[in-house]
């Protein structure tokens, strides 16, 4: 498959960059392959449609074990797919979706070591390293929510994306044991000893500054001018 074939069909198997595929294992393959790191960002999008439009694929079928793939492929696929699931969650596609991610990595050589280090770079926010490409997490988040939430029909489409874009703001502000303790605290659930002392000591103090009107009404001034014709200067050397 040529790198113009390929282009043309991820844009038909939902990553357009520049038609349902017979053969959607064929443009992963194709994709595996490739040194463009944002063609290989838009792994996560094609391989859900593929996992849509197939209850069983050919990755999924017992004895698959990546036979015919390229040995830059199989390096690759293991970390893609993992990225993958995690992406699947954070976006509470269907569960169904996750797990049939998760069995084809369990295939796969160093499989759940691969996505115990993916989960911990997400984790952290810091770069996932492999095969001589460094990807940020964002950079497959942004493409993730470009090419399916935001191209989305389904109604709860903007819900979705209204959530995880919450989610990216707390994560801006608090770490994710703090997120966590957070969504504890809005459903109710009773803390342990160690998360009420934790909570009181650190998360509340936070929660206490972004409540307060003035921060906020201070913060909305400044951000609107930053953003209109007065902008803020920017000290030399900042971007």
């Amino acid at each position: 498959m040529t790198k113009d074939q390929l282009l043309e069909n991820l844009a038909n198997y939902g990553y357009p960059l520049l038609k349902p595929v017979d053969k959607p294992e064929e443009v992963l393959t194709a994709l595996l392959d490739q040194d463009d790191a944002r063609l290989l960002e838009g792994f996560p999008v094609v391989f859900l449609n593929m996992l849509k439009e197939q209850d069983k694929a050919k990755w999924e079928m017992d004895g698959w074990q990546a036979k015919g793939l390229s040995d830059r492929a199989k390096a690759r696929l293991p970390y893609l797919l993992a990225l993958s699931a995690h992406l699947f969650k954070l976006y509470k596609m269907e569960a169904n979706y996750e797990r049939r991610a998760l069995n084809i990595l369990t295939k796969l050589n160093k499989g759940t070591e691969v996505l115990s280090r993916v989960a911990e770079a997400f984790e952290k926010s810091e770069s996932v390293n492999f095969d001589g490409f460094e990807f940020l997490p964002e950079r497959f988040e942004k493409a993730f929510q470009t090419y399916v939430l935001q191209a989305s029909n389904d109604p709860a489409a903007e819900k979705k994306r209204h959530a995880l874009e919450q989610e990216l703001l707390l994560s801006e502000i608090f770490t994710p044991k703090q997120k966590a303790l957070l969504r504890k605290k809005e459903e109710g659930k009773r803390f342990t000893k160690t998360e009420r002392e934790y909570f009181s000591r650190v998360v509340k103090k936070r929660l206490k500054v972004l409540a307060n009107d003035e921060l906020h009404q201070l913060a909305n001034r400044l951000l609107n001018q930053y953003s209109g014709p007065g902008k803020l200067d920017q000290k030399p050397g900042l971007n």
